[in-house]
């Protein structure tokens, strides 16, 4: 059974790591922002170079999601021939009896 202080200690855990993680996004965002800003390159090719930078991120995304998508499959295919091997042994019992 949980008391008083076990709510408190858990609430304010909580509520420190959300704002520790509000804290870093802002920090992103600011970063982000400040590099744009004082960047050497023109406005157009740091636009270009954004945009490659969107594109090899999709790309490397869709890598990952292709190589998680056949390992999934792998290891569907896998469980459903140990469950036919598991099925064909039941038979094969059942019937020797």
């Amino acid at each position: 059974m949980k008391n008083q202080c076990d709510i408190q200690d858990a609430t304010v855990a909580t509520s420190s790591t959300g704002s520790t993680l509000a804290y870093l996004i802002a920090g992103l965002g600011i970063g982000a922002a400040m590099s744009l800003l004082l960047a050497p390159k023109s406005g157009a090719e740091t636009r270009q170079w954004i945009a490659n930078r969107c594109l090899d991120g999709v790309d490397t995304a869709n890598k990952s999601v292709r190589h998680t998508r056949r390992q999934v499959r792998n290891a569907i295919d896998q469980g459903q021939n140990k469950i036919g091997e598991a099925i064909g042994a039941a038979r094969e019992s059942i019937g020797k009896s």
